[in-house]
Parts: C-alpha cells; sequence; structure tokens
C-alpha cells in the first residue's frame, strides 16, 4: 500500500465483546456464517459511523441480513425473521431448528405468534415486473422442512407492517396501501378495513383493533399538507412549518363491523404498541419524537405524553420502536433504534428504570412466559458483511442479531444504564452540561456552539457515491489500496490536489446505505425509521424532499441556519426533478457549455418544503444525471459574482455536484470516466472560483459523497471521498480521525453557532484535527482532466462478449433517480470496463462499525 501506517483501532474490542453472564460467555464462538447458520461472534465486526459503541448484554446470535423480528416460541426457542428467512432457534446451543424461506422480502416487524406459540409471518411475495403483494403464512407442518402455507395472499401491494394474531384472526396493517387486512386464520378469507396513511402496527382488544399510521390521517382542504411521494394522487399528510410530518393517529376499527369508529391523533411516526386491557391504556411509541403517547381507549383520547430522554442533555434521535409490557403492567419494555438499548421505564414511578444495551438498532422486544428474559432484535445487529451479489439492489450486506438477555436486577441495571450512556457518549441523567463561553477567543471550529469563530461563510458541497479508494487508493499520503483505484490522475487530478494541498482525510464514512438515506444524513444528521426499513415502498424514493415522512423532528440545517437568523442558499440538493423541465440530452448541453451559454433562466426548481423552496436558487437544476457538472458550476460561478457585486454571501451555501454516480456503460451515453472527470472539474472550478474571491479569507468548503454504494474499498464500503477546503485547514496534512457525514455537519454546527440537530451530530467528532487558527490565503486553480469529458459509451452492436453484455445491462438501468438500479451490477460493470473483463472484481471488505477513534501507528 501507499502508505505503510497502521490505523490501530483503539478500543475495537468492545465491538465484539458483550455484556453477558458468565454462561452465556462460554457460548460465544466465531463460525464461518451463512443463511444456513447465524453465529455466535463474527471475525470482523468493523466500525459503527455513528460514533456508537455495540456492547449488547446477553446470548448473541448474528444472521446474515436484516432481522426484522424476534419472539419466544412455548418451548423457550427463538423464532426470528430476517428480510429473506424464518428461523426456529435454539438460542441456548445456538443451532437452527427450522428455517423457512420467504418468497419476497419480510414485513416491518412482521412475525406475530398464535395462542399455541405458532408464528404468522407477513412479507412481500415478489412478482416479476409487478408490485409485490402482501402475504400472511406460517410454517406447513406437513410440507417438506423449509414449507410455508399462505394463510392469506394477494392482501394488498408493496410494503406490510406487524401483523398480530386476536381471536383466532390475524390483522395486518397494510402499509402501502392504508388498510387493515382482516383475516380468518381457519378459513383464509380477508377482507380489509381502510384506516388512515401508511400504517404500520396494530394491537387489539375485545372487538377493537387499533392501528397505528405513520402518517397520520389524510389530510384535507385547508389544511398545511405535502404529498408522499411524486406520483400522480400520491397521499396528503398534514405538515409543519419546516415541512415535515406533523403528526401520526390510531385509527380505532370496529372488527365486528369492519369500520373504522375514530382516530386519535398521537406524535410523529407511531410505530409500536402496547395495550394494557384491563386499565384500558394504550402505549404508542412516537419514533420521530422520542417520545410515548399514552391513551385512554375508554375516552379516546391522550391522557399523558412520555418524553424519553435519558440522557443529561435532550437529543433527538432516541427512536422508540416496539414495545411490550409486563403482565402487571408496571413496567414498558421499549427497543429504542437510535440509542441501541431498551428501556424499561416504570409506569408506577413515572420514571426510567434504566437501560440495557443491544445490538444495533433494536426493533422489537418480547418476554418469555415466566418474564425472566427478553428476547431482542435488532435491524442492523453488528453492521454489514459481505456483498450479497450482482444482481441484488444495494450494495451493503446487512448481519441483524437476536440477543436473549436474563431480565437483570437493580445491580445488574445500573451498570447496563452505564454502559449505555458510555456507547452514546452521553452523561447519563443529571450530569452537568459545559455552557458555551461567548468571551473565548475566535477559533476555526469553536468548542462549543455559540462561542465565536473565524470562519463565516461555510460551502457544503455534495456529491454521489463514491468510495476513498475509487479516488484516492494511490495518493503518495494516506491509508490508500493502489489496485482499487478506478478514477486517476488523469480523471480526478482536482480533487486528488485538493487532497494534496489541504488535508487527507482517510477514515472518513458515509452513513448512509443509498442515496435514499444518504441525503437524510447530508441535510439532517439523522435517518428515521421510514426511511431505514424501509417504509417508503411503493411511495416514493425520499431522497430528493419529495416525502414529508421522510424527515427527521430535528429539521435540516438549513432550518438550523436560518432559525439563528442567518442566511442560506441551496444549489439543487434535495429538489426533486419534474419530468417536464428535463432537458435535451446531456451532449447538447455540453455544446452550449463549450460555446459559452450561461444557462439564465434556464431552470425553475422549487420544492415542497416550505424553508428549502425559499432558499432554493431557481436556476439550478435538481439531481439530473443529463445536466453536466459543469453546467452546474457555471451556474453557481454566475451566482458567485452577484455576492460579490453586493458584497453579501450567504452563511451556509450548499451545492449538488451529482455527475460521479455516472450512467454506467449505457450506450450513447458519457463513459463512467467522462462523467467523474466532468465532476472534478465542476468542483475545482468552483473551489477556483470561492478561493479567488473576496469572502476567501473567512470561509471554509467541505465536500462529501451522500454515500459510497457504487464502488469496493480495502477498508470499508462506507469509507469515502472527502474534504476540507479553508485558508484555515491544516495544510499538507493526513487527518485519521474517524470522521461521518454528522462530524461535517456537527463542524458547520460549531462554526455558524447552531444547536445539534440531532444525538448522532452532537457526539459525532467535529473536524478541528483538521484546522488551525492561522490562515494561509493560498487558493486552488482548477485542472482541466486529461480524461475527455465529451467521451460516450459505444453502440453495443460494436461491442461482443461480457463487455456487450453489460452494455445491454446498462440500457436497460433507471438512472433517472439514484439507486434505481441493482447497484451491484452497475459496480461490476464499471469495474470491468475501467479495470478489464479479465481482472476480478474485488470482495469488498464492508464491516462497518466501530465508534472509536483511530491513531497513527508509524512503522
Amino acid at each position: 500500500m501507499a502508505n505503510k501506517r497502521k490505523l490501530a483501532r483503539v478500543a475495537s474490542l468492545l465491538v465484539a465483546t458483550s455484556l453477558v453472564s458468565a454462561n452465556f460467555l462460554a457460548l460465544s464462538q466465531a463460525q464461518s456464517q451463512s443463511i444456513d447458520r447465524p453465529v455466535r461472534a463474527v471475525e470482523d465486526p468493523g466500525i459503527i459511523t455513528t460514533r456508537q459503541g455495540i456492547t449488547p448484554a446477553g446470548a448473541q446470535t448474528v444472521f446474515k441480513g436484516r432481522v426484522q423480528g424476534a419472539a419466544f416460541g412455548k418451548d423457550g426457542t427463538i423464532w426470528a425473521l430476517s428480510r429473506s428467512h424464518l428461523y426456529q432457534l435454539n438460542w441456548l446451543e445456538n443451532k437452527t431448528i427450522s428455517q423457512h424461506a420467504l418468497k419476497g422480502v419480510g414485513g416491518i416487524r412482521g412475525i406475530a405468534l398464535d395462542k399455541d406459540g405458532v408464528p404468522i409471518v407477513s412479507y412481500i411475495e415478489a412478482k416479476q415486473g409487478q408490485p409485490g403483494s402482501v402475504v400472511i403464512a406460517r410454517p406447513d407442518a406437513g410440507a417438506s422442512p423449509g414449507g410455508l402455507a399462505k394463510i392469506g395472499s394477494q392482501l394488498g401491494t408493496e410494503n406490510v407492517g406487524s401483523p398480530i394474531v386476536h381471536d383466532g384472526k390475524a390483522l395486518t396493517p397494510l402499509t402501502f396501501n392504508n388498510g387493515l387486512a382482516i383475516t380468518d386464520l381457519a378459513s383464509g378469507q380477508s377482507r380489509t378495513v381502510t384506516v388512515g396513511v401508511a400504517p404500520v402496527a396494530v394491537a387489539a382488544g375485545g372487538n377493537l383493533a387499533y392501528v397505528a399510521n405513520w402518517g397520520g390521517l389524510a389530510a384535507t382542504a385547508g389544511m398545511s399538507s405535502a404529498p408522499t411521494g411524486l406520483k400522480p394522487g400520491a397521499d396528503l399528510v398534514r405538515i409543519d412549518a419546516q415541512g415535515i410530518a406533523l403528526q401520526g393517529s390510531i385509527s380505532v376499527v370496529n372488527l365486528t363491523s369492519g369500520t373504522v369508529s375514530d382516530n386519535i391523533p398521537v406524535g410523529r411516526h407511531p410505530t409500536g404498541l402496547a395495550l394494557d386491557g384491563a386499565k384500558g391504556l394504550l402505549y404508542v411509541a412516537n419514533t420521530n419524537d422520542d417520545s410515548i403517547s399514552v391513551v385512554d381507549v375508554r375516552t379516546r383520547a391522550v391522557k399523558q405524553t412520555i418524553k424519553l430522554q435519558p440522557f443529561s442533555q435532550a437529543v433527538k434521535g432516541i427512536a422508540p420502536s416496539g414495545m411490550t409490557l409486563d403482565r402487571a403492567g408496571k413496567l414498558l419494555f421499549i427497543a429504542c433504534g437510535g440509542i441501541n438499548a431498551v428501556l424499561i421505564y416504570d409506569l408506577e414511578a413515572n420514571r426510567i428504570s434504566g437501560l440495557v444495551p443491544t445490538g444495533w438498532y433494536p426493533v422489537s422486544v418480547a418476554l418469555n412466559g415466566d418474564e425472566t428474559k427478553m428476547v431482542v432484535a435488532t435491524l442492523l445487529g453488528i453492521g454489514s458483511g459481505q456483498n450479497e451479489g450482482p444482481t441484488k439492489r444495494f450494495v451493503h450486506a446487512n448481519r441483524g442479531s437476536v440477543h436473549v438477555i436474563p431480565m437483570p436486577d437493580a445491580a445488574q441495571l445500573a451498570s447496563y444504564s452505564a454502559a449505555v450512556s458510555e456507547n452514546n457518549r452521553m452523561a447519563y441523567r443529571d450530569a452537568v452540561v459545559p455552557q458555551p463561553n461567548p468571551q473565548a477567543p475566535p477559533r476555526a471550529i469553536p468548542v462549543r456552539s455559540g462561542e465565536p469563530s473565524l470562519i463565516e461563510h461555510v460551502v457544503y458541497i455534495i456529491k454521489e457515491n463514491r468510495t476513498y479508494d475509487q479516488i484516492f487508493g494511490d495518493l503518495e499520503r494516506g491509508n490508500g489500496e493502489p489496485n482499487f483505484v478506478m478514477f486517476g490522475e488523469d480523471v480526478t487530478p482536482n480533487q486528488r490536489r485538493l487532497a494534496r494541498d489541504f488535508v487527507v482525510l482517510d477514515n472518513f464514512y458515509t452513513t448512509g446505505g443509498n442515496s435514499a438515506s444518504g441525503h437524510q444524513w447530508v441535510t439532517q444528521g439523522n435517518e428515521v425509521s421510514y426511511t431505514l426499513w424501509p417504509g417508503y415502498s411503493g411511495r416514493s424514493y425520499p431522497f430528493d424532499g419529495s416525502d414529508p415522512l421522510a424527515y427527521s423532528a430535528g429539521g435540516f440545517i438549513w432550518d438550523s441556519v436560518l432559525a439563528k437568523g442567518k442566511s442560506v442558499a441551496v444549489f439543487g440538493e434535495y429538489a426533486p426533478s419534474v419530468l417536464e423541465d428535463k432537458l435535451v440530452a446531456r451532449q447538447g448541453l455540453f455544446a452550449r457549455w463549450q460555446a459559452g451559454d450561461s444557462f439564465a433562466n434556464q431552470w425553475n426548481t422549487r420544492s415542497p418544503i416550505p424553508p428549502l423552496d425559499k432558499a432554493l436558487v431557481r436556476n439550478f437544476p435538481p439531481y439530473d444525471l443529463d445536466v453536466p457538472d459543469v453546467v452546474r458550476a457555471r451556474i453557481f460561478l454566475n451566482k458567485l459574482k452577484d455576492y460579490e457585486a453586493t458584497n453579501a454571501m450567504p452563511h451556509l451555501t450548499v451545492i449538488l455536484l451529482p455527475s460521479d454516480h455516472t450512467s454506467g456503460t449505457k450506450p450513447g451515453a458519457n463513459t463512467p470516466k467522462a462523467m467523474v472527470a466532468d465532476n472534478d472539474l465542476a468542483l475545482g472550478q468552483v473551489v477556483e472560483g470561492l478561493s479567488k474571491s473576496k469572502f476567501w479569507s473567512k470561509m471554509a468548503i467541505f465536500v462529501v459523497e451522500d454515500d459510497s454504494q457504487n464502488g469496493v474499498d480495502h477498508v470499508d464500503g462506507h469509507r469515502t471521498v472527502a474534504l476540507a477546503i479553508s485558508p484555515y485547514t491544516r495544510r499538507n496534512h493526513v487527518d485519521s480521525t474517524m470522521y461521518s457525514h454528522q462530524s461535517m455537519l456537527k463542524s458547520i454546527e460549531l462554526i455558524l453557532g447552531l444547536p445539534s440537530m440531532s444525538l448522532f451530530n452532537l457526539i459525532a467528532n467535529d473536524m478541528r484535527a483538521s484546522f488551525t487558527d492561522t490562515p494561509d490565503l493560498r487558493g486552488h486553480t482548477a485542472i482541466v482532466p486529461k480524461q475527455d469529458l465529451l467521451e460516450l459509451n459505444p453502440p453495443a452492436m460494436a461491442l461482443t462478449g461480457p463487455r456487450k453484455a453489460g452494455a445491454l445491462a446498462s440500457a436497460k438501468m433507471n438512472f433517472s433517480v439514484p439507486d434505481a438500479v441493482p447497484t451491484a451490477e452497475l459496480n461490476r460493470i464499471v469495474w470491468h470496463e475501467i479495470k478489464g473483463w479479465s481482472t476480478p472484481y474485488p470482495k469488498s471488505k464492508n464491516a462497518t462499525f466501530s465508534p472509536f477513534q483511530l491513531e497513527d501507528d508509524d512503522d
């Protein structure tokens, strides 16, 4: 490798270690993992990009794929649902008793048990070229091992929530279809009741069912509202002033008449329910409000709202999800995905009893019959593993987990609570929080938000989908792998010069795995469960601000800037593409660019998010790979001239430069190298203009990819290209501090004096190690890449063999929105096109997730 330094993981052992009792500890052993064989531990636990620790209690079982839910069977075994299989597990011996392949994708917490302890699962059955259909099924005792007997099929389409079994019927939320399917378990007959928008969970008592709707009741005329996606007839939901979905609801369904008798407003994103029939209380976990609504089912009203804030500072992102209640109705067990813990709430004392550490992002919790143990399913578990294959849509394969945890006594719970606090880098409960010192000397990046900064203007540039090694793998400095370089000096001279002249960030990670999550992290420092599951299937692909259910209650970075009375301008980021606004082919725009066209009044970019719409620069295009990035650069530089003429530049400027996504080897499109070179030149031109402007002396430019799924990396699939460019950047430096999207946002918050938008921004490493307080005003002069920006992919008829097959496959792919292609397949096509079709595609190391800062250990 170009760099012989070893990056030492300071405390990585914590990731692989569980807080377990002695008899469980003996069971832990690393094995070869497969769909057929879950394991106790893995050899490569990796890095958690949220900088949180993972130290799960109890006995851990790690599965290949996400784990959607788990429950105890009557015989003490565990039933667990992954995205692709239903498992029965002897958890003491960590042996699979039976497994049942789903012919599709498991539902959102899509597992329930009937009165005999037999599991009922919900899933989406795959259909070629059609929306998947909703199925509920159970293990078929009469079939060959691994069989599932359908109870009901074609109940709905696209997406399905958490079923329950009640009074001989399966009650299944139809998340896309806004319905509750009521299916007789004996006859299979089913009927559907229309409820609110995006139902996801259900509870029942007597002849009433209570359905949790992520989007609440559909908005009506006169309400402030927005559609959940760009499709015609998309559901309207109520929104607040920031454009965020305002509230969820509980639909009360009469199971006898099959009608909705009432609708009860609750908090944002009601995701989990627990019913205490004896007391007439329904507990509702509001994932995007970090709260529990206590509903009196007799009066049909919320009688109390419990705010879940276990730490010394109130934060956004606790994310309560699945819940269960003990039989006495005294303790509520809440799976909190944001803090990787089960929160135990004492309902009689009205206080938090403690926290129990779990794997990454717990989504369900259940108790065994005598309430001596709990079983917890975590969606992400220990992080990502190897790629699943070239036809899979998402490049990152997850390894979810199930944890069986003995019920802790008071002393053990106190120890667990301390561990959760440490894992989240937050003080538990009543610690004193340091306050900012307004009289502190100005620094490039202040220690605390509210202290003075030497920087007044921040430019935040967002690009698309590249890994560190693809661009920087052969730099003479930093931890790179030269064999993985795909876009080297001839293609990306500006990015490489900027890294050399300013700072090499060789330990920077994207947090999301695709654009639907990545654009949430780069703009909000958070991701709600609606996008994480995902819950948007069939409605939207919310990379572009087109679905208010995808937005965190903590708001967007532009909201924080505006709330401080500061100015912001957004060039294209998070704005939806409108098909009617698409122009002629990319080559026509290149020709106009070469002729000197200014593209004045060419676009009229809008957003349904009110504050963003006001901040958008109208004449700058949103995501559209038909628009060259050099066109975007020219539009921005013309606007920069206006800023200089008026001596006023926004405090925050956000710019989208997406061409490095590429269009694969689609015949007639620009080649991957040409599109990445276009992106590189545009970036160089933007930085040159900024660094030669009157605002440069008080400026910082941050550059990052929204995700890194379109390539491989020898450290981790989430490691990405990032740049920090400023007179205050520590020049000619390699900074191997562990950074992520949240680190960049936190640094912007500190510079501009903004509060943290989320828990994840608050606990991230800020980027002060890349900065100094002594300015160096040398700027950048753009370099024209040697790679031809206009180079085209050849027609398929001119090709043969696998290269022709790759071109034909690319021609069928939808590049109009990010990730609407089979990512792993596209990655292989681009790899072979650049590296040669005889060069093997590398096994990418995608095991992210150790929260700890890396230190240099020079040989």
